[in-house]
């Protein structure tokens, strides 16, 4: 089973929350199937199924996506006139290399090895982290030291989704974020796959246990015949774990005894899409340095606002926001077969 990145559910005119065409509906329930359990396709009337959980998740991902504000400029000029950008970045260096070394960046460019438009437009995800120091602060005309701050840093900036199109970024975000959700209930299918399998290793276990314990017990006929007898086990813990396991498994295989109820399981992950994802905007108010400040504070601050997204799965929160910049501030990509050409060339002595 692989599921089809590459093939874009949402097209250039997708139209807005809550009125979607037959087309997008049909390409988002084929792309749940093959990313979940191509399986699911022998249950009856599955599109019909799975299209009101669909329905949902596409209106989800829409509004979701479409929450973010306008592309931020990433350039040399945007770092001394956009304070956001300054946030986001130690130094114009530090942009350049992120926008012209990242993964993303790289695997456009090997895509596309012709002209580069005048302007690209990407995603920038980064982590913001918040560490505690002691600095210094102005108060009032005393300069203080040894001040309780907080600093923050966005860490391990990339790029990624680049295009020559805004509208296509954004598209290309969508997809990613539905392709998020389907991932979701791929993990749910397989975790209930893989706890089944846990349990039936420990029933086997407990069986084993269960076996000594009938050997070591007077009701078996070695004790009779062997000088040292092993230790019984607990019969009492090991029947209360064994009747644990059996009632547990019983639940695992009625509710997964069907193809139906994976389909189901998909559809219940997919009607509640804001269980696995949140957006949150976060607005802080920072120093030159990113130390934070307070709301009110007179001096050299600026009040910023950062969109994050929290993925309950695992409780990660990143920094995300739609960008773009000038291809001329890409830097030059090292030609890495030179490079490994002139390291295998003998170097001649002279």
């Amino acid at each position: 089973m692989v599921l089809r990145r590459l093939q874009s559910i949402f097209t250039p005119a997708h139209p807005k929350p809550g009125k979607f065409d037959e087309a997008l509906i049909h390409s988002a329930i084929e792309r749940v199937v093959d990313g979940t359990d191509p399986r699911l396709r022998a249950v009856r009337n599955y599109p019909r199924k799975l299209r009101d959980a669909v329905e949902r998740a596409i209106e989800f991902v829409v509004t979701f996506v479409d929450t973010f504000p306008p592309a931020i400029e990433l350039s040399r000029r945007s770092f001394t006139t956009d304070p956001r950008v300054r946030a986001l970045f130690a130094s114009p260096e530090q942009l350049r290399e992120i926008i012209s070394f990242s993964q993303g960046m790289l695997s456009y460019l090997q895509q596309n090895p012709g002209p580069l438009p005048q302007t690209l437009y990407a995603v920038l995800v980064t982590e913001r982290v918040e560490k505690n120091i002691l600095g210094m602060d102005l108060q009032g005309d005393l300069m203080r030291r040894d001040v309780a701050q907080t600093v923050i840093n966005f860490r391990d900036p990339r790029v990624s989704l680049p295009t020559d199109n805004a509208a296509e970024s954004r598209r290309d975000a969508m997809n990613r974020v539905f392709d998020y959700l389907v991932e979701i209930a791929l993990q749910r299918l397989v975790s209930t796959r893989t706890r089944k399998q846990q349990l039936e290793q420990q029933q086997r276990q407990l069986l084993q246990k269960k076996a000594q314990l009938y050997k070591a017990s007077t009701l078996a006929l070695e004790p009779l015949m062997e000088l040292r007898v092993p230790e019984a086990p607990d019969a009492g813990a090991i029947e209360k774990q064994l009747q644990a396991i059996e009632a547990e498994l019983a639940r695992i295989r009625i509710s997964s005894a069907t193809i139906e109820n994976h389909l189901a399981k998909v559809a219940a992950t997919l009607r509640e899409p804001e269980k696995h994802l949140h957006l949150e905007r976060v607005v802080l108010t920072l120093n030159h340095m990113n130390v934070k400040m307070a709301s009110n504070a007179l001096h050299n601050t600026n009040t910023l606002e950062f969109d994050e997204i929290l993925l309950r799965q695992d409780a990660r929160r990143f920094t995300m926001a739609f960008v773009r910049f000038p291809s001329s501030e890409l830097l030059p990509q090292p030609d890495f077969f030179d490079q490994a050409r002139r390291m295998l060339t003998p170097r001649v002595m002279t």
